[in-house]
């Protein structure tokens, strides 16, 4: 599975925009924005070398314990860059960051395929963290193209139904891969190619136009970082936005690292993985296509809910099947999961900020992410190590459910208190007169604000 911007939630795959009968209410202009946008996620996610990237780097490591350090390189490079480039995003546009990110991308895929020691998969995954911090910027260019129309209450709509374009390439990438190395016999040989394809979703990404939007930012840096921090604090469905995007993008995050290995530690072959990474992406895209009408029926805290249950349920399926066969199906609503928590968690974290802090906020987001990954990663790498993979779902379910448990009970309490208040008409007060003034005071008290 690709590592996205996830920021992020993925940090290494990028979160598209949408499609569909309503487009045509858009102008013209946009509607081929929005369909650029399109072209570029296409390119950006046909990642041939999804399924083998992580069998390729253990084959050439002596642990899991190793292969985790690899990969908290990127993560401590994310950590040092994020900041700074959400602030860069937010004072020099979207565009700019975008295209920098995916030349990154580029550069890190084939640092992964040239490297054959500790050393060189480390300084490639540096490389790579430098794409990742730039592609906070994303989403953002979506949500400020409908913004500067006035139609961003139809982001979430916009996003699920594009992560579906983004899941449906991935899938395609990785059945084309499972081809390839089929036919090659090598797995180093689908960096190299998907480091190549890489490069188109770099000259896409230079014909995008900077969305027509006001940014009112800090002078300086440092009152920039101050501004977005001071948000933070402030807005509590924000904060604990951000804690829902550590610790259940985290969990799912370790979880596809370690997913090729599980597979083959369930006696599937190559060419099965990739099979089966394909369909499980598939469905992922399917669930996808309905994530604004999942967040409409749901509201934000019944989504929440449900990504939250679906992926501890999933985790703890894990390490109750054991070594069945059949475990492999636990994937599904992993995956499921995987597609809608990044889009719908930028989705309500967007419509609770500013232009001119967006990528700033999203950026502290990332950063808590990536230092909380930096943390458990290694954690599960020494589980693993000295207990074998069977246990990771364990593990991965309780970090999962209790932490997320608390975010839902405070969600409930401060965001959207339930259930809701509602003023008793005077007309159905039993005994005493009520003055026309508190009358009136409670007709205007019924406007929408």
């Amino acid at each position: 599975m690709a590592r996205g911007p996830r920021t992020h939630p993925s940090a290494r795959t990028n979160i598209p925009s949408g499609f569909g009968r309503r487009e045509g209410m858009l102008p013209p202009e946009v509607v081929a924005k929005i369909r650029r946008f399109h072209a570029y996620q296409v390119a950006s996610s046909f990642a041939i070398w999804i399924p083998f990237w992580a069998l390729w780097i253990r084959g050439n490591l002596a642990s899991d314990f190793e292969f985790t350090l690899v990969d908290v390189a990127f993560w401590i490079g994310l950590l040092v860059f994020q900041l700074p480039v959400g602030v860069i995003a937010d004072r020099y546009g979207r565009k700019p960051t975008i295209v920098l990110s995916e030349v990154f991308r580029s550069a890190g895929i084939l640092g992964y395929g040239l490297a054959t020691t500790f050393a060189g998969f480390v300084v490639a995954n540096v490389v790579w963290s430098l794409g990742a911090a730039f592609s906070i910027g994303t989403s953002s260019y979506l949500y400020e193209t409908l913004l500067a129309i006035r139609h961003e209450s139809e982001f979430p709509r916009y996003i699920g139904r594009n992560t579906m374009i983004q899941l449906l390439s991935n899938a395609a990438g990785a059945f084309a891969g499972g081809l390839f190395v089929q036919a090659s016999h090598d797995l180093r040989l689908t960096l190299f190619v998907g480091a190549g394809l890489n490069l188109i979703a770099v000259l896409v990404a230079l014909t995008f136009l900077e969305p027509a939007v006001e940014r009112t930012t800090e002078p300086t840096y440092t009152e920039q970082l101050r501004q977005g921090l001071r948000v933070v604090r402030r807005r509590e469905g924000v904060a604990l936005l951000i804690g829902l995007e550590v610790f259940l993008g985290v969990t799912l995050y370790v979880m596809a690292i370690y997913r090729p290995l599980y597979l083959r530690f369930l006696g599937l072959s190559d060419a099965q993985i990739a099979v089966s990474i394909a369909g499980f992406l598939v469905v992922a895209a399917i669930w996808s296509a309905f994530a604004g009408g999942i967040s409409r029926v749901l509201g934000e805290f019944g989504t929440i809910a449900l990504m939250v249950a679906m992926a501890s349920a999933a985790f703890f399926g894990m390490y109750g099947a054991g070594l069945f066969p059949g475990a492999v199906l636990f994937q599904v609503p992993i995956y499921v999961v995987w597609s809608l928590q990044p889009a719908l968690t930028t989705a309500y974290l967007n419509r609770r900020l500013e232009p001119g802090q967006r990528a700033t906020v999203l950026s502290m987001g990332a950063f808590a992410y990536t230092l909380a990954l930096v943390v458990l990663e290694p954690v599960a790498g020494l589980l693993t190590t000295s207990t074998g993979l069977l246990s990771l779902g364990l593990f991965l379910g309780v970090v999962t459910f209790v932490p997320c448990a608390y975010i839902l009970a405070r969600w409930r309490l401060t965001v959207a208190p339930w259930p809701a208040m509602t003023p008793v008409p005077s007309r159905l007060v039993g005994s005493g007169r009520v003055s026309r003034f508190h009358r009136l005071l409670e007709r205007m008290s019924r406007l929408r604000p």
